[in-house]
């Protein structure tokens, strides 16, 4: 079961992203040069400081042994592995049942091609949230089962990963502990109170040794940097960079309708599950995320700019630490939870309370129900497969880019610093060379993220203020004595009124700056 849960979530990620897909050129690239400094070196993206050490640690182990193509088509199968341990392991507490914990993950990923609420994502490429979320599930598994040192060792666990995943779930975990000690209060005696203390007290010790891997480095990221980059920089993120993901009022009115029916469907169907500790913790715990979810709306609702919100400096603030992504990532399980519950009652056929011929027998109903369960996941893999690329180029844009790259790393010195188009997200994994500054790669310490913009802003000053007379020499020497950039791989910048391509197709060409 494990093998086919797995096997769903790896063939619905490489139908759906072909490697690299994404993200991975941004975290696979990091990972090398982490492994290997020498390996793209200068590059601005890569030598910035590192938010997830420690996957660039293990993963990054690997891509010194194998290719990067290899290292994510590895990195993939570990990961669904993971998330096909730890989902069985939930699924199989939460819903009884042998085919539920198959069923509902084909359930989860039908919901996951349809959309999301802000940008979240667990089967796509692989990255450090991938083996979080998987170790996440395995907690709120031992969780249920109230096995508290094993739950505390895998959020701990989940933290080191990525913490801002592991965080968030710590603390909608307590809120949700909090939830039950307060529904149960009239049980709760010194007694109890003891008990529970000496439970809780190895279980944190556990959560925390293992979260110490992740939190430390991250922690030491937010203390970086001075008051007045840590401003700039929050609202690079949440109205900039990532208000895709971090900006409720940018998020599309469709994802906020999906959303609303998967939590008004879930809230009506889980009054009927059983009031067992299981249940009411799972409940607790998606009931936790929905509030962190609440929490970022209020604090994103208001104008735009953003600068004419009350407090905005310190609603951003709080805006950059992703409140809306377990709700995102776990809402659709849940919901998928209590549609299994309600077939397994629509299949359940009590012989003692049975008065009248039910409608179709109890065999034919499962014959349906699993012809329509494999048709949602057949479905789902149909439009992976018809999914339209990410990089969003045609097929013969496509092919040029990756000749294009493929040219520049087997004729150009590994010392070379590279202009590339604004949007290109694999340039390193093709060409294996640095750049000065890419949209996709941005840093995420606080000087790291102005310095991004700063350069970013540059160029785009540098391209408006010469381009009318064209790019003659004294625009690309000021270029190369601003960036030190030596090459640059354009597809529209120009005319180059004074330099000639050193390499062209149809669609990109390089050129060598004087």
């Amino acid at each position: 079961m494990i093998i086919l849960i797995g096997g769903s979530f790896a063939a619905d990620s490489f139908m759906r992203f072909p490697v690299p897909g994404t993200n991975e050129p941004h975290y696979l690239t990091k990972a090398r040069h982490y492994w290997n400094p020498q390996w793209c070196a200068d590059d601005f993206f890569l030598e910035s400081s590192n938010a997830h050490l420690f996957f660039f640690q293990t993963v990054g182990a690997v891509t010194q042994v194998l290719s990067l193509p290899l290292t994510a088509v590895l990195g993939r199968i570990a990961g669904f592995l993971l998330l096909a341990i730890g989902w069985y392991r939930l699924i199989n507490i939460l819903c009884p049942g042998f085919w539920a914990p198959l069923i509902t993950a084909w359930f989860y990923l039908a919901l996951a091609a349809i959309g999301n609420f802000s940008g979240e994502w667990i089967i796509g490429g692989i990255e450090s949230k991938v083996f979080a979320y998987g170790f996440l599930f395995l907690a709120l598994a031992n969780a249920c089962e109230q096995n508290w040192n094993r739950a505390g060792i895998y959020a701990g666990l989940t933290i080191t990963w990525h913490p801002v995943v592991g965080v968030w779930s710590l603390a909608c975990s307590l809120f949700a502990l909090a939830c039950l000690a307060f529904f149960n209060r009239k049980n709760l005696d010194r007694k109890t109170l003891v008990h529970s203390l000496k439970a809780a007290i190895p279980a944190l010790g556990c959560l925390l040794l293992c979260s110490l891997p992740g939190l430390v480095p991250s922690l030491a990221l937010l203390m970086q940097g001075d008051p007045k980059d840590s401003f700039a920089a929050n609202y690079i993120q949440v109205f900039y960079r990532l208000k895709h993901h971090l900006d409720p009022m940018d998020f599309n009115l469709f994802s906020y309708l999906m959303y609303a029916v998967l939590l008004v469907t879930w809230l009506f169907l889980a009054r009927k599950e059983s009031p067992s500790f299981t249940s009411r913790f799972f409940q607790f715990f998606i009931i936790g995320t929905v509030g962190l979810a609440c929490i970022g709306i209020l604090l994103g609702a208001g104008p735009r700019p953003a600068s004419e919100m009350p407090y905005y400096a310190f609603r951003m603030s709080l805006l950059k630490f992703y409140p809306f992504r377990l709700f995102d990532a776990l809402l659709p399980l849940a919901f998928s939870v209590a549609i299994f519950h309600l077939i397994q009652q629509y299949l359940h056929v009590d012989s003692e309370q049975k008065t009248t011929p039910a409608w179709l027998p109890p065999a034919l109903r499962k014959t349906i129900l699993a012809v329509l369960c494999l048709g949602i996941f057949s479905g789902t893999l149909y439009s992976a497969w018809n999914h339209p690329p990410i990089h969003k180029m045609t097929p013969a844009q496509r092919a040029d880019w990756i000749d294009a790259c493929e040219w520049i790393r087997d004729h150009t010195p590994e010392e070379s610093l590279f202009l590339t188009p604004a949007h290109a997200t694999d340039f390193k994994w093709y060409a294996q060379r640095p750049e000065y500054v890419t949209y996709k790669d941005c840093p995420q310490d606080a000087s790291g993220i102005v310095e991004w913009n700063r350069r970013l802003k540059y160029l785009r000053k540098w391209g408006q203020e010469y381009y009318n007379e064209g790019f003659d020499d004294r625009a690309l020497q000021a270029l190369q004595q601003k960036t030190g950039i030596t090459y640059l791989l354009v597809k529209r910048l120009g005319p180059f009124t004074t330099i000639d391509p050193i390499y062209q197709n149809r669609t990109y060409k390089v050129y060598q700056l004087p």
